[in-house]
């Protein structure tokens, strides 16, 4: 039996711990800092004060005994890979080392703010559950001041794209009692269209789909400087905010640059063969946004959900194979299309290899889909019905904005 331990409890690491632990071949130990999991395409709800955390997060302890496996809620600070220990720090500063047979790091990714003045004292970020919801601290004040209220997002991806127009769906709502203040949203993209990574057909609609809803998208803007109320752009233009939200860019944290030794690229990604292992230690695997994972066309898997659903998949049957002397076989990404909310009750996304773009209702019920198909890999599909039918009830008897 091998001992394998897992660093990360967000979408990959989660979902292959609970791959493992239910097959009982391997002990298997999850290492997360965090008592609950949140799916991180959802934070922006958190942000929002829309999210329903009784229903929609995972307890790691509770979700550990039911399926197999062990959660250490410790922060990992070191790696020796000569006597194969990890170095742990607890949540009383406490320091342990812990052995392993094999080490996954899924880590995951933080927001990059391309070390831009001012970003890190003025601008709140997006990247944990905790970040969110002091996030969310900041957006109820400003909701229940008086007047108008302006809040700048910096970085018009996903993250972007979807706060804005979760903030806005909130400030309307609440409009509508007359109870909160007016919200006067700016989406800031240094890049020439929103969403750039996406077809242009969809970056369209989104745009489309924002400015309908009253947000202000400037695109080819770039952020020079930040200050306390004001973000100073390239062209020393002033863009004044009561709330200023960081969301661009992508890296990897600075800790990992300095693992015994483990190839990083400029992002800080662990660099990974097509297995998944890592170029320098074959006992070291790395699956998520923290992994740099080179496809035969020579493209990179690009830092999505769905790129760590199929990793942890994928991984997951390698182990097995690994008990059965059997060689690994490599990491082949297929890309699903993409998917946005642009609301609560709109959505616009890409299918048959970014062929069709499509938006509206359907679309949005598409992306919770999305989400649900992880809670299934979490628990069951009967549990899963559960939590949608209670989820529709509990929005029939409560506000949608559940923050006040």
């Amino acid at each position: 039996m091998l001992r394998i331990v897992v660093v990360g409890g967000g979408a990959a690491g989660l979902e292959l711990v609970t791959r493992l632990g239910r097959n009982k071949r391997h002990e298997v130990m999850l290492i997360e800092p965090s008592s609950h999991h949140f799916w991180k395409p959802r934070l922006h709800e958190i942000a929002a004060g829309t999210f329903d955390a009784e229903l929609d997060s995972v307890s790691y302890f509770q979700h550990a005994e039911c399926n197999g496996y062990t959660h250490i809620q410790d922060a990992m600070t070191g790696l020796n890979r000569d006597t194969k220990t990890i170095s742990l720090r607890g949540t009383m500063n406490n320091e342990t080392t812990l052995q392993y047979d094999h080490l996954v790091m899924a880590v995951g990714a933080v927001s990059n703010d391309f070390q831009t003045p001012g970003v890190s004292e003025h601008c709140l970020f997006l990247d944990s559950s905790g970040q969110a919801q002091k996030a969310w601290q900041h957006v109820k004040q400003q909701l229940k001041a008086t007047g108008t209220r302006h809040i700048s997002i910096v970085g018009a991806g996903a993250t972007g794209v979807e706060l804005a127009a979760e903030l806005a769906k909130v400030s309307r709502k609440l409009q509508r009692y007359r109870q909160a203040s007016e919200f006067k949203i700016t989406l800031i993209e240094a890049a020439e269209r929103v969403l750039p990574g996406s077809p242009e057909c969809m970056s369209n609609k989104v745009k489309t789909a924002l400015e309908k809803q009253g947000i202000t998208v400037l695109t080819n803007t770039r952020v020079q400087r930040a200050d306390a109320g004001k973000l100073v752009t390239s062209e020393n233009e002033i863009i004044s905010a009561d709330l200023q939200i960081w969301a661009a860019g992508i890296k990897c944290a600075e800790w990992l640059t300095k693992l015994d030794g483990l190839e990083t690229n400029r992002l800080n990604q662990l660099i990974v063969k097509s297995t998944l292992q890592s170029s320098l230690d074959n006992s070291i695997f790395v699956i998520g946004d923290n992994a740099q994972c080179t496809q035969p066309d020579g493209s990179f898997v690009p830092p999505r959900a769905q790129a760590a659903n199929q990793a942890a998949t994928h991984l997951a049957k390698q182990f097995n194979r690994l008990l059965k002397n059997k060689p690994l076989q490599p990491f082949i990404y297929h890309d699903g299309g993409m998917v946005v909310a642009v609301g609560h009750d709109n959505a616009v996304g890409t299918l048959m290899n970014n062929k069709l773009v499509l938006k509206g209702s359907l679309i949005r019920n598409l992306y919770d889909t999305i989400f649900r198909l992880h809670q299934r890999v979490l628990f069951s599909w009967g549990r899963v019905t559960a939590l949608v039918v209670l989820k529709r009830i509990k929005c029939m008897l409560n506000p949608y904005y559940k923050g006040f």
